[in-house]
């Protein structure tokens, strides 16, 4: 890989800062912290909203929280996993263990959404929006979901989810094992130890886990993640250095799914692997004065059949990333964030076997963000980021340059207290961005494609919090509306032309006494429109697939003493499908066929119990999906199920069946 001097400019100053470090004496900040009445809850600050963590209650932004209890408690593996349950109707699974999810964070597409893993992005170059099912969350203790882009980094317009690892409990040797067993074939060990000294600490892990597919299958689903970090602090400035892999044999029998034509194939599968290094050093230079910077490598390797083929494909994506903060605090009440970014991406081949060659692209971008409150309870945020793109086409040994341009996130927002346990919030702004890359890529193999263009959004955003007590509630809803989107006809290229809005209304209210008892009610309306359509056909286009109009359902908990129970039910109601139903319909004015709503509706019921036996033993009994009928390979080409409440949660991929198990985890 060629690596870039904006690259080589964040190395040099990662080996010239560690000198400098060495001789401050200065204490490194430490996270505000402020009571929270918008949610009810103890304090929590968010990492990810802005360049500085913020207590939650006084950032313009709709955030989501999760901490290690709620990731332990769900048994999940994967992100996308997780988050199926906790964000319905925005997150869209093929079924069975492994095979694809992506998210439509705000009714937004899957590229709009940005995956950062302490603070670094996730985004491989090789997919149209990063797979959640190929996040694992081996070693990860909070999960910050950010609708709308919050401009800090290199967020994407839809907003960001940001993962952070943990570090050692206390000092010496702590960590925990796990073992688990249920049906399904289900099996998996975790052992997650670690070290904490003075200043520092040493911290691993490494999970396997094995679970057979929905449907009969050759191999079952298997996946194998390890990581290694290790942090140390000298005078005033901490380093860290984490090293991540990650393996997954995923089993995907659907060869052939379209309406007329079904071929079942058990043999058939895909292969991933991923590794991800980081540099990071977090430096305090004086009083309101800080550095962050960070020096990131990725690689992605897939081995995967496309659509209809039997055998599988090889292609890889890599990445090389460098980030820098300065952060200045103006006074009492505002603070300044002064950002530069570099990034080298590159991609070979698709998983399309005929589409040959490779390419690649750069990015260099400025970033400001300003905070300010001007009394109290009254606070303004500012954010800006500037970047300048070069994408390539690399076809044997002949690089062609395919774009050049600069692009732009800009947000405003405002956050007001208003007393009596209220918050209003709103922010809005525009965003100009590249073609992903492997768009390009594909372009390059259809003859007269016409160039692409920089996609451009606005979007806007509004929210209304309150706590009282142990009560608590919130309304948000959010806007967003794009135009010069990438998107495709039937059979051609990729092209800029699609002007969609995406628009979503969220609702939740709910009771929480401490860790004893809580129970939360939610409700989801959105829908996704695409204008270039006529008036009666605007969500009869792809731009509209995948989102339910509407979402909800209830979470709680129970504890008596040393036992507590968790229990989730949601139901996703009709969305816009290319299956299922009646026949299907002919093209209309020009549209694609098929696409119609659905009068489907999926629920999902899921529970977990968990027993504290003493210090260090936990017991996790589990059950989810328990209202899935288990589909047969017959039944499945046969098309028995399509069209059936809670038998698929994507038209013609059958859900995951329900799943029972039991996981022992000691503590140490």
């Amino acid at each position: 890989m060629v690596v870039r001097p904006s690259i080589l400019a964040g190395l040099s100053l990662l080996l010239v800062a560690a000198p400098l470090a060495l001789a401050a004496q200065a204490t490194v900040p430490t996270p505000p912290d402020a009571p929270n009445p918008a949610t009810g809850a103890p304090p929590r600050d968010s990492w990810a909203a802005e360049a500085r963590p913020v207590p939650v209650n006084q950032t313009p932004s709709q955030v989501a929280i999760f901490d290690e209890g709620d990731i332990l408690r769900s048994g999940a593996r994967t992100l996308g996993e997780f988050l199926l349950a906790e964000l319905p109707a925005q997150v869209q699974s093929q079924g069975g263990p492994g095979l694809p999810a992506q998210i439509y964070l705000g009714g937004s597409r899957p590229q709009d959404t940005l995956v950062t893993l302490d603070g670094m992005p996730l985004m491989d170059p090789g997919r149209l929006g990063q797979d959640l099912n190929e996040v694992s969350l081996l070693g990860v203790t909070r999960i910050e979901v950010i609708t709308g882009s919050p401009g800090s980094g290199p967020s994407g317009q839809g907003g960001t989810i940001a993962l952070f690892t943990g570090r050692p409990t206390h000092a010496g040797v702590s960590g925990d094992l796990g073992g688990l067993g249920g049906n399904n074939g289900q099996s998996q060990g975790t052992a997650t130890p670690g070290y904490a000294w003075e200043g520092g600490y040493l911290r691993g892990g490494n999970l396997s886990a094995r679970e057979d597919q929905a449907l009969p299958t050759d191999r079952p689903y298997r996946q194998v993640a390890n990581f290694l970090t290790l942090g140390q602090t000298w005078g005033s400035a901490v380093w860290r250095v984490a090293w991540r892999s990650t393996s997954f044999g995923v089993p995907d029998p659907y060869q052939e799914v379209t309406d007329t034509l079904r071929i079942y194939n058990p043999a058939r599968a895909s292969h991933q692997r991923s590794d991800t290094g980081q540099v990071r050093l977090d430096w305090d230079l004086g009083p309101g004065l800080s550095l962050e910077a960070s020096l990131g490598l990725s690689r992605f390797q897939h081995d995967q059949p496309n659509t209809g083929s039997p055998l599988p494909t090889r292609f890889e994506g890599r990445q090389t990333l460098f980030q820098s903060a300065l952060n200045l605090s103006t006074g009492p009440r505002s603070g300044l964030s002064l950002r530069f970014e570099g990034a080298d991406t590159r991609q070979d081949g698709d998983v399309d076997p005929a589409i040959l060659g490779a390419v690649k692209g750069s990015q260099i971008a400025l970033g400001l963000e300003w905070h300010f409150e001007p009394v109290p309870g009254l606070r303004l945020l500012g954010q800006a980021r500037g970047t300048r793109d070069r994408q390539s086409l690399i076809q044997g040994n002949l690089e062609t340059e395919v774009l050049r341009g600069t692009g732009h996130t800009l947000r405003l927002g405002v956050n007001q207290e208003l007393g009596d346990g209220f918050r209003v919030y709103a922010a809005g702004g525009t965003g100009r961005t590249a073609p992903a890359l492997i768009e390009q890529l594909r372009n390059s193999q259809v003859p007269g494609a016409a160039p692409l263009r920089m996609e451009r959004t606005t979007f806007l955003q509004a929210g209304l919090g309150w706590g009282r007590g142990d009560w608590y509630g919130r309304l948000e809803s959010q806007q967003q509306t794009g135009r010069d989107l990438i998107g495709t006809t039937p059979g051609g290229p990729y092209l800029n032309g699609d002007r969609v809005r995406v628009q979503g209304t969220d609702a939740a209210f709910g009771w929480r006494q401490a860790q004893r008892r809580g129970l939360e009610a939610f409700v989801r309306a959105q829908e996704a429109r695409d204008l270039n359509a006529p008036d009666g056909q605007q969500y009869r286009t792809s731009a509209s697939q995948r989102r339910p109009f509407s979402a909800q359902g209830l979470k709680g908990f129970m504890g008596w003493g040393r036992v507590r129970v968790d229990l989730h039910y949601t139901l996703q109601g009709h969305q816009y499908s290319s299956f299922g139903e009646g026949a299907a319909p002919a093209a209309t004015n020009g549209l694609p066929p098929l696409i119609r709503a659905t009068h489907v509706v999926y629920r999902d019921l899921g529970l977990a119990a968990t027993l504290a036996a003493g210090r260090h033993w936990h017991f996790i009994l589990r059950g989810e999906h328990l209202l899935q009928p288990k589909t047969t390979a017959d039944q499945w080409v046969a098309d028995l199920r399509e069209g059936q409440n809670d038998a698929y949660l994507i038209d013609g991929y059958p859900a995951g069946p329900p799943t029972y198990s039991l996981e022992a985890r000691y503590r140490f």
